[in-house]
């Protein structure tokens, strides 16, 4: 019997934890011998940041367009319902799976009438994650529609109503082992590398990050150390032009920088000495997760998903959202303990068996 055609849907293909996780899926459906298309609001001419069969379909219908008044923004609405529903009806998959609680609201209001099972995932913690309150009202209407919600953590199952909890499956992201490990440096004749990996928003809190490690060279300046600190925070997004200005207002700019994305992002973490997560909260925390899958040693803020994954003095360091007191003193603490640095190291390496490849993947194919 042959086997079915999945549509894959999400606004973009953009360096991002969603983003990275549908090419995954799209990608191992299409090597098991699946129909595989996916389709994004993105310019045709947009190249996807992960790298993406070939023998997947991609569809970009260019909708991504900023529409401010309210009466374009109720056309652009419509079109992209239309859009969306002319798409799906052009390539007439078995199944249709959505990424994104917007989106997943789109699919679901594009595809009334039409019984085609959609499969719909929640990506970030919807209890923290901010949506109009008519958005919040249709998610409520609409997710009873889908035939299976996929959250990653038990935290974000909690948010929903009983009659929606009863539709979601706990399936949390594939980790996927390291091929070369970091390894601890013992020695200190050079700076010290922390690194952080994230869209620079407000969710990811670098600002937190940026104030407890400015304390830390201040330490060191005043005790004369030779070979400084380093921080590194690969990323894009909303707030670099605050956090530059705010590294420089702390005179910074010598002992931080925010380099953009990274394409080798396995090279840069094997390469530091400490990963630093001090999000406020999570989906699913994909760079935390390759940071330890690297053996890196890992401080983390116990939001909901870093907690899911980092178990507190044994694979990493948790600390309370915001606090930069804390941070500053396991920052600290690691940088001066090569010990601990190397207990939470050779644990930290055991999470893709946690969360192996293979067994997520199946979970998502018993679900189509």
């Amino acid at each position: 019997m042959d086997k079915m055609h999945v549509t894959f849907i999400i606004a973009s293909l953009t360096s991002g934890g969603a983003e990275r996780v549908i090419t995954q899926l799209a990608n191992y459906f299409a090597e098991r011998g699946y129909t595989v298309s996916l389709i994004t609001l993105a310019a045709p001419t947009t190249v996807p940041f992960y790298p993406l069969s070939t023998k997947i379909k991609l569809v970009q219908l260019n909708l991504l367009m900023e529409v401010h008044s309210l009466p374009r923004r109720l056309c652009a609405i419509l079109k992209r319902l239309w859009c969306i529903r002319a798409a799906i009806r052009a390539l007439n998959p078995d199944r249709i799976i959505s990424f994104i609680d917007i989106m997943n609201i789109t699919v679901l209001l594009a595809m009334i009438g039409r019984s085609i099972p959609i499969i719909i995932s929640e990506r970030i913690d919807p209890t923290h994650h901010l949506m109009p309150d008519f958005y919040k009202w249709l998610r409520l209407k609409l997710y009873p529609r889908s035939k299976v919600i996929v959250a990653q953590t038990t935290a974000s199952r909690a948010y929903f109503p009983e009659h929606i909890q009863r539709l979601i499956q706990i399936i949390p992201n594939a980790v996927l082992p390291c091929p070369e490990y970091h390894q601890v440096n013992h020695t200190t004749d050079r700076s010290f590398q922390f690194i952080s990996v994230g869209r620079l928003s407000p969710q990811k809190d670098h600002e937190t990050l940026i104030r407890a490690f400015a304390r830390i060279i201040t330490m060191h300046i005043s005790h004369a150390t030779v070979y400084l600190p380093k921080l590194t925070i690969y990323g894009e997004g909303d707030l670099k032009l605050h956090l530059l200005s705010l590294i420089q207002s702390l005179n910074m700019t010598d002992h931080i920088s925010l380099p953009g994305t990274t394409p080798h992002l396995s090279k840069v973490l094997i390469a530091a000495d400490v990963f630093v997560f001090p999000s406020r909260y999570e989906g699913f925390p994909n760079a935390l997760c390759e940071a330890m899958a690297a053996g890196l040693p890992v401080i983390a803020s116990n939001c909901s998903g870093n907690v899911d994954v980092v178990r507190d003095g044994i694979d990493g360091l948790l600390f309370a959202i915001g606090d930069i007191d804390a941070l500053f003193s396991q920052m600290t603490e690691l940088m001066n303990n090569p010990g601990k640095r190397q207990q939470l190291s050779v644990h930290a390496i055991t999470l893709s068996e946690r969360f192996d490849t293979n067994s997520i993947m199946r979970q998502w194919e018993s679900l189509i």
